[in-house]
């Protein structure tokens, strides 16, 4: 099937990418205009693959809108392809399997592109000695900085010690 076969409540599917996570939603086609050229004049002999037609869909209670659809398509994105649409399930499944690869394939990544950074510092230290003395004096910043907050903490523990001992004791009344 093909956008311009849909019909008033085919079902159409947009997986909504970005964010923190995807996002499917099943809409129904509300309306549909009649297919138009894609180019702003009309050129004799125009192929039927450059003809597009809008559609408004309801979706979560709302009528969302799809503008230029390809009348030959079953599918396309919007958004620098961060929103896919289509006519067709079997697509809509192809785009899921196909988003799930590519996030395999970089999960399967993360430790090289860990390595790539703990050794990429390596070999700055090595190449560059005031890279490396920068490095070496910002490590010992923060071992100060930790040890003058466990100070810190430890003096704040022993104030309250004090403070409680300091402090007089309430007297029962006698009967």
């Amino acid at each position: 099937m093909d956008f311009n076969s849909l019909a008033v409540g085919s079902p159409i599917y947009v997986i909504t990418k970005g964010g923190t996570r995807p996002k499917m939603q099943i809409g129904s086609v509300k309306s549909k205009n009649e297919p138009r050229s894609a180019y702003p004049t009309h050129t004799p002999n125009l192929i039927q693959a450059g003809m597009v037609l809008d559609i408004v869909v309801s979706m979560d209670g709302s009528d969302v809108p799809f503008n230029n659809l390809p009348t030959t398509g079953e599918s396309t994105t919007y958004n620098g392809g961060n929103t896919f649409v289509s006519c067709s399930r079997e697509a809509t499944l192809q785009e899921i399997d196909s988003m799930m690869h590519v996030s395999r394939k970089a999960r399967s990544m993360m430790d090289y592109h860990e390595a790539v950074e703990e050794e990429g510092e390596k070999m700055k230290e090595t190449l560059n000695p005031s890279y490396a003395e920068g490095k070496r004096q910002a490590r010992i910043i923060k071992e100060l900085q930790d040890h003058v907050g466990e100070q810190e903490r430890k003096l704040d523990s022993i104030l309250t010690i004090l403070q409680k001992l300091d402090s007089p004791t309430p007297k029962k009344a006698n009967p």
